[in-house]
């Protein structure tokens, strides 16, 4: 099989986490299982990287790997037919797929030797697949194939319509059916009535005496298939006996042609996603950065003005994109689980999304979105942001302990876990000796966590802890307030001031203190 890159099973997140991180969103693909191109393989992802490098830089690659791989979807869709339909010659699908196949090549050739000198690949795959299009397309074989068949392909891609006839019985009722012409026009809808209240007599084309009427909507799914299925093996009778005389070596050629073609489909795909979101990005004037691999084994994660950037396409088609704010981040051995206090809507959400985007990216092998990043592949991705259970008889806290739960039964010192308001169903108190719990599990596994939460006495547990020569790893971050009430958005690292920020929040909504007595005053 021939691809661009290697597919394997690495299931470093599930479907629910990126939903939970809006990565599914993002990348969404209905061709490809996006989750089959994670990797840990350093030097797999930094050829990506180079890939994906190519596809945005040089001018029209995009819009040409699009074409291709619109016209192999198509050459894909033309085989699930012949495979549906089971009929064993099937001419007018086989003339198809040619003519897709020499629009691929002759397009991808003629884009190949328009390049200018100053443009050229760097990654070894796109010189590759180019350098193999143009050895077929100025072979004597792919000339031969042309020329054959070009009479064959002109008269299928000139069918517009099919000119049908019965034969009736006594009663009116139809008893024979059979294909008069095969026409290089379409059929006009119309009414023979108003043509001649019109006194229109002049020949213009194929009409119709009454009005043309769709028949996918017309008629069932099986009956439909039933008359596709009667048209096209009629049709394909007029064309069978001039396929049967191709060459027997022109039938092998295109087949192992097409075969490596297609097999570089899911990839040419997966290319289109990561290109269209890096061109979005590009064009937001944000900053992207290929990451700074290191090994699993150093457990690296150092970014510098890292963002969402989900979000950063949003704010940018919102004409708002001067106003999104990034931020830094660094797991060591004095913070490899930080806990992460803030005022509610103060950007905790955002930055956890913006860490879990950026594990995820990596591991893509695509550009990151930051200024810069040091960054090491991980075993897993776990999060644990808010949501309701879907089992009524089972409760909120118990539906997240079970969610814990099954995250420590595979968790190591290689996985990276995110926790949004975890325990915000249950009182403070309780919701905080639990988050300690979890944090210090953690901590015993190795791995690298951030527990944002509104527990502000989270902290003062956790410095206790410190305090008492428990919990070296863990370290503060906090989301900023510039002159106590306006959210900054702003990710530091460090120990909080230790306010709750409810009177913020009161006066916000109108229900603080004096807000309250205000009638009262009065």
């Amino acid at each position: 099989m021939y691809t661009f890159f290697e597919r394997k099973y690495l299931p470093i997140c599930d479907v629910e986490v990126l939903r939970s991180l809006g990565a599914d969103d993002l990348l969404y693909n209905s061709k490809i299982n996006i989750t089959d191109y994670f990797s840990d393989d350093i030097d797999v992802l930094k050829r990506r990287s180079i890939v994906f490098s190519d596809a945005l830089k040089i001018r029209g690659l995009y819009e040409l790997l699009d074409s291709i791989s619109g016209k192999l979807s198509a050459i894909s869709d033309v085989l699930r037919s012949e495979i549906e339909i089971g009929d064993k010659e099937r001419s007018i699908f086989s003339a198809k797929q040619l003519e897709l196949y020499f629009e691929i090549i002759d397009e991808a050739e003629n884009y190949y030797t328009s390049l200018p000198e100053t443009e050229h690949f760097a990654s070894e795959e796109f010189a590759e697949l180019f350098g193999r299009i143009h050895g077929i397309a100025t072979s004597r074989e792919y000339h031969d194939l042309k020329v054959g068949t070009r009479k064959l392909i002109d008269r299928i891609t000139r069918i517009k319509s099919i000119s049908v006839g019965f034969n009736f019985d006594a009663r009116l009722s139809p008893v024979e059916m059979g294909i008069i012409s095969v026409n290089d026009q379409y059929i006009e809808s119309g009414k023979l009535v108003d043509k001649i209240l019109r006194m229109d007599f002049t020949p213009n084309g194929l009409q119709a005496i009454e009005p043309i009427i769709a028949v996918d909507k017309s008629l069932k799914h099986d009956e439909f298939a039933l008359l596709q299925d009667s048209i096209l093996r009629s049709v394909d009778k007029i064309f069978v006996r001039a396929v049967k005389n191709w060459p027997r070596e022109f039938s092998k050629y295109i087949a192992d042609n097409l075969a490596f073609l297609l097999d570089l489909l899911p990839d040419l795909q997966f290319i289109l996603v990561v290109t269209k979101i890096h061109k979005k990005l590009t064009e937001s004037g944000v900053p992207m950065c290929i990451p700074h691999y290191h090994t699993k084994e150093e457990r690296i994660f150092r970014a510098k003005q890292l963002y969402n950037p989900a979000l950063a396409i949003r704010m940018s088609e919102a004409g708002t994109i001067k106003s999104i704010v990034s931020n830094d981040i660094e797991f060591d051995e004095k913070g490899h689980i930080y806990i992460l206090t803030g005022p509610n809507n103060g950007g905790k959400t955002v930055f956890l999304v913006s860490v879990g985007m950026a594990q995820i990216l990596a591991q893509l092998g695509m550009l990151i979105p930051a200024k810069s990043i040091e960054i090491s592949p991980v075993d897993h991705i776990y999060v644990h942001f808010p949501k309701y259970s879907a089992n009524e008889k089972m409760g909120r806290l118990e539906d997240e302990c079970a969610r814990i739960k099954g995250i420590f039964d595979s968790i190591n010192k290689y996985s990276l876990c995110l926790f949004d308001e975890t325990f915000s169903s249950t009182d403070s108190d309780e919701g905080c000796e639990l988050a300690f719990e979890i944090l210090r599990a953690i901590e015993c596994y190795g791995a690298y966590a951030i527990f944002g939460t509104h527990f502000h006495h989270l902290s003062h547990r956790v410095n206790e802890a410190k305090a008492d020569g428990e919990c070296s790893g863990f370290d503060h971050l906090s989301a900023g307030i510039s002159d106590g009430k306006l959210r900054t958005y702003r990710i530091t690292r460090g120990r909080p001031e230790g306010k709750s920020y409810a009177s913020d929040i009161a006066a916000k909504y109108g229900v603080s203190f004096d807000n309250l007595i205000s009638n009262m005053k009065n």
